[in-house]
């Protein structure tokens, strides 16, 4: 009964994530866990842990069998069992959670050791599990904690510490609910009393000025062609993608730049013709694009036949952004925190058998690792990066405070009809509110949007629709706490509350 319990909590705190949003679920289905893990001993309690990871995972990421089959080719079965081991493995870091709260104040049964544990050590256990879960084997950050308060006053505590530090107030939050259930208190309701100043504390400086506006406003167009995957790398469908997106950004000439979204010129780009150059330069906005670009082995050689780049020949390759200014100017950024099993190989001694099987284009890209400036553009600097690094915000911190303006652009196709892009609108929305900055995102077949400084929405177009976003974007200057200092806050608050739980824990039991 208690698994089946754990179960059902884990599934429930899934739909506290987008697409929807019921974010009181998260304080209850955590409330139920700690619930379950007061009474259990440390093997029970790492299994309670686990079975709530499989039901919040198993749910909450069931794209990626979408992702896996449908688009990437895998029978059936095949796709279901890498979806459970990947679910599983995720998993472990939840029961590793409930074994390390156990351990700590194992033997303590009195009230105060209860609240203890329930406000203090299992949410600040379960958070140190989260942050290392998006740094582990390249990190996997899909429903972290603090994603699920986006909408709620909590979230104005992201410029401070993050989606961790929100996350762990929402945490705290269930524990004290857990706690007055149990027993009410004086001792329970004081510490309730203190995490609704965190609640009031966030409503307040949800409306701080963290930056300043910065220069003109910018206009743009954000060009969603929405190109079907099987379309979009055979080579003969090529030259109409790319006629597509020229043609629909002709129509907005009176803008300041245009944006396409993720590889939507699917091809390498040294290899372009001159007349996609020319095209470009006699469009008076900028261009943002992603693209494809080779690493060089040796002098690239003129091609004779289409006025660019000859193949560099056995370089790198990289998934890139191309900023295009004109006058053939053109400022590059390349993705640095590449997709496992999608853009690169891990371990292939293991994994190529599988790899064989799957169905997908461009998916041997190496990752950048030198520091990269922000793009240039529009007269502006844009902080990018491309797909789900907008997931990672250390992987962008150093580009961010000399940016006005957050860039993501991304190929959510792959996803299909399902949670994953409505999940990462809501982490693009807390990357704007962790900043202060607004955002421009660029999605090839639906989502693309315009996010306010707040993370608000101020424009968004539909899904698997063919249209052109236009709207202004107001660049913003400024460090909030959070571009300064990142995680660490949060992290550090969290080791003190445990110190802190576990010296008073042992102090009251003496």
């Amino acid at each position: 009964m208690k698994t089946l319990l754990a179960l059902l909590a884990g599934a429930l705190n899934a739909l506290a994530f987008a697409p929807f949003g019921w974010w009181l679920l998260c304080l209850l289905s955590f409330a139920v866990l700690f619930g379950l893990w007061l009474r259990a001993k440390r093997g029970a309690a790492a299994w309670y842990g686990f079975v709530f990871g499989v039901g919040m995972f198993g749910l909450g990421t069931s794209w990626i069998y979408v992702s896996l089959h449908n688009f990437g080719g895998l029978p059936p079965w095949l796709a279901g069992l890498c979806v459970a081991l990947l679910v599983a493995a995720v998993s472990l870091l939840p029961a590793l959670a409930g074994w390390l709260q156990s351990y700590v104040l194992y033997r303590a049964t009195a009230p105060h050791a209860t609240t203890m544990r329930a406000i203090l050590i299992m949410p600040s256990i379960w958070l140190l599990g989260e942050w290392l879960r998006g740094w582990l084997c390249t990190g996997f950050p899909w429903l972290t904690g603090g994603y699920a308060m986006l909408d709620t006053p909590l979230a104005g505590l992201a410029p401070l510490g993050g989606v961790y530090l929100v996350g762990l107030l929402a945490l705290m939050s269930a524990g004290a609910l857990l706690a007055l259930l149990l027993e009410w208190s004086w001792d329970n309701l004081l510490l309730s009393s203190l995490l609704g100043l965190g609640w009031l504390g966030g409503w307040q400086l949800a409306t701080a000025p963290w930056t300043q506006p910065q220069g003109a406003e910018i206009s743009v167009a954000i060009v969603q062609n929405n190109v079907p995957l099987q379309h979009k790398w055979q080579p003969r469908q090529r030259a109409q993608i790319i006629a597509d997106y020229l043609a629909q950004s002709a129509r907005h000439r009176d803008v300041d730049l245009v944006v396409w979204p993720e590889a939507a010129v699917p091809e390498y780009l040294h290899r372009l013709p001159a007349d996609f150059h020319r095209q470009l330069r006699a469009h008076p906005a900028d261009f943002i694009f992603g693209a494809l670009t080779l690493g060089e082995s040796r002098p690239a050689k003129k091609d004779a036949q289409t006025g660019g780049q000859a193949d560099r020949g056995q370089g790198e390759s990289f998934n890139s952004i191309a900023a295009f200014t004109g006058a053939d100017r053109t400022m590059l950024y390349h993705k640095r925190h590449l997709v496992p099993f999608g853009e690169f190989l891990p371990m292939k001694w293991l994994f190529q058998p599988l790899f064989a099987r799957l169905n997908i284009p461009m998916s041997d890209f190496a990752s950048w690792r030198a520091p990269q400036a922000p793009l240039r553009a529009a007269g502006n600097r844009f902080a990018a990066s491309i797909c789900y690094e907008d997931a990672f915000p250390q992987t962008w911190r150093e580009q961010v405070a000399s940016a006005g303006v957050l860039l993501n652009v991304s190929e959510d196709m792959w996803f299909g009809d399902s949670f994953a892009p409505h999940q990462r609108l809501q982490m693009a929305r807390f990357r704007s509110l962790e900043s202060a900055r607004p955002m421009i995102r660029s999605s090839n077949n639906g989502l693309s949007s315009v996010i306010n400084w707040r993370g608000g929405l101020d424009e968004v177009a539909p899904q698997f629709v063919k249209t052109v976003l236009t709207a202004k974007v107001q660049p913003r200057a400024g460090s909030t706490p959070y571009v300064q200092f990142g995680d660490r806050p949060a992290l550090l608050f969290s080791a003190l509350l445990i110190g802190f739980g576990w010296l008073l824990g042992r102090r009251k039991l003496r």
